[in-house]
């Protein structure tokens, strides 16, 4: 990242960083950490940039209020973090309360607004969460997978059982491997409503038929699933 500047405007503090580039004109994004992003021509002193940004400070308080007012965005259990009653987890879409009950026999169970985790010591709530989530999740999407397998079928294309792989991904929501008939989602979906993670099969069933972002792409996807953008939306959130 560029050096970080600072402006005071208003008694309120401005935080900004400035690159350089070829443009014709002074560029600004936001972002949710609520730094200023400024792209500029190298002819722009620094002078003409922070007036600029003096000019746009009304709109530039009220976007970072925005994203402060945003929840962060759910995480998945890890095995190491350190659980107690009451804290708040998300299972495709829905959240749950936690609540741990001491016991010999380890268990997840879902009830009314309690996630129930039976454990034999609140040191291990973490490492029981995170294989409740997984072995919930590879079930889920064994069953999407095959009922997106057959819904294509049904519709007269001609597409492969892919193999399915969960995991981790930071730029995706899933991706599709047409040389291996694979098809990998992440596993972060475990926080969505279940129909995002349905959307995303048929997104990526949708590649072995055309393997690109296409108006002809997005024509198969439709036929699938004719709401999809809502999902689309959703995982935008």
């Amino acid at each position: 990242m560029n050096d970080l500047r600072k402006l005071t405007v208003n008694g309120r503090e401005i935080v900004w960083t400035l690159s350089r580039k070829k443009v014709k004109n002074v560029n600004m994004r936001i972002k949710p950490d609520g730094i200023v992003y400024i792209s500029a021509p190298n002819r722009a002193g620094i002078k003409f940039i922070e007036d600029f940004i003096r000019q746009k400070s009304d709109f530039i308080f009220s976007a970072i209020e925005r994203f402060s007012a945003i929840p962060p965005a759910p995480l998945l259990p890890k095995a190491e973090e350190i659980y107690r009653n009451g804290d708040n987890f998300r299972y495709f879409g829905t959240n749950y309360t936690l609540s741990i009950i001491i016991s010999p026999i380890e268990d997840v169970k879902l009830s009314g607004s309690l996630m129930l985790a039976a454990v034999k010591s609140e040191e291990r709530v973490g490492r029981v969460l995170k294989k409740f989530y997984a072995d919930e999740t590879l079930k889920i999407f064994s069953d999407l997978n095959k009922r997106t397998y057959e819904m294509f079928r049904a519709k007269g294309y001609n597409v492969p059982l892919a193999a399915l792989q969960i995991r981790s991904m930071t730029s995706r929501w899933g991706s599709c491997h047409l040389n291996d008939g694979k098809i990998v989602m992440n596993s972060r979906l475990a926080l969505y409503p279940e129909v995002c993670a349905a959307y995303v099969f048929v997104h990526e069933y949708a590649h072995f038929i055309i393997p690109n972002h296409s108006k002809d792409f997005y024509a198969v996807v439709a036929d699938l699933m004719p709401d999809y953008k809502i999902c689309v939306n959703m995982l935008k959130d």
